[in-house]
């Protein structure tokens, strides 16, 4: 009995290592470094600072705080985006809002990118994850000058997190849905989930099964970028940060029974057969402050986020820019 559970063991060890090393490619390092940076690392820090201090506790029992975090987002959309509407919905008799903004002309196809707004129970939520809200509100900047053939959504949703995570209530559930009712035609949808927390430390990064150390390395020093199974658009985001930035870059494309593949938003969108990716720094595999107290804006690397949000702007620039 004991061979024949060392056999089912190691085949099963196997199928994993080949649906993160052989699906995609897995691993490549920055192939140079392009010097125009237009993102501000002061302007995220200021961003973060407001979500996690002033909207603090911002989880779904706190609606004077998640409104006004959505009014900040909105405001700062206004500055940036051709259009900007609120997507309310009411859910345990409270109303939520996710707020919506519109880049470039209306096209066949959409590429979204999103990212939550709320936050765990009363934390913070710095990295978790007003991170990614800042890199939307600073991506929105960089969309406005570019000339896009493409329809650009930005969306920062309300309710990802727990009680209503993996519910129809979540803020990107309802958002999916939405494109559903309207036979809208996504290309890709991107999250951003946790895109701030970096280490040079050896042993920072840890990994929900160890054979990925093989793989990956264990410095908490580079972002990933999470696919389902035979997809490509884990591997073109990753390129796009490589080739324009000098963060490194890592994806896998691997099964939603890996704890971790479906934690965010993306999740939504791929339980309604669009595609869709997350881009993170790996959550509490690396950030041993999620959902904690200790989940503050000054434990943000924000030079690396500037990054992770100038390589995924260029990604976009190089599939809907007319002058690319």
């Amino acid at each position: 009995m004991k061979i024949i559970i060392h056999i089912l063991v190691f085949l099963a060890l196997c199928i994993l290592l080949g649906c993160v090393a052989i699906t995609r490619p897995s691993l490549t390092t920055y192939s140079s470094y392009n010097p125009e940076h237009t993102v501000s690392p002061e302007a995220l820090s200021a961003h973060v600072q407001f979500l996690s201090e002033t909207c603090l506790p911002r989880d779904h029992e706190n609606t004077l705080n998640l409104n006004k975090a959505a009014n900040y987002i909105e405001n700062a959309f206004s500055q940036s985006a051709d259009q900007v509407e609120l997507q309310t919905y009411v859910a345990n008799n409270y109303e939520y809002k996710n707020v919506i903004g519109f880049y470039g002309p209306e096209s066949d196809e959409v590429f979204i990118v999103g990212a939550h707004y709320d936050a765990f129970m009363d934390f913070p939520g710095a990295d978790d994850n007003a991170s990614g809200v800042a890199g939307l509100i600073e991506l929105g900047k960089l969309l406005s000058k570019a000339s896009l053939e493409s329809q650009i959504i930005l969306v920062a949703y309300t309710l990802e997190e727990p009680p209503y995570f993996r519910t129809e209530n979540m803020g990107s559930a309802v958002h999916a849905q939405s494109l559903i009712s309207n036979k809208v035609k996504v290309k890709l949808m991107i999250s951003l989930e946790m895109i701030g927390y970096f280490s040079e430390v050896e042993g920072t990064q840890e990994f929900p099964n160890p054979i990925m150390r093989l793989l990956y390395p264990d410095r908490g020093n580079y972002i990933a970028v999470v696919d389902q199974m035979f997809t490509n658009n884990a591997h073109s985001i990753k390129q796009a940060i490589n080739t324009y930035t000098d963060l490194p870059a890592y994806s896998i494309n691997a099964p939603k029974s890996i704890p971790g593949v479906d934690f965010s938003d993306h999740m939504s969108y791929w339980s309604n057969s669009y595609p869709a990716v997350m881009i993170t720094d790996t959550a509490f595999y690396r950030n041993k402050n999620y959902h904690t107290p200790e989940d503050t804006y000054d434990k943000l690397n924000y030079e690396k986020m500037s990054q992770v949000v100038y390589g995924v702007f260029k990604y976009l620039q190089d599939n809907t820019d007319k002058s690319s």
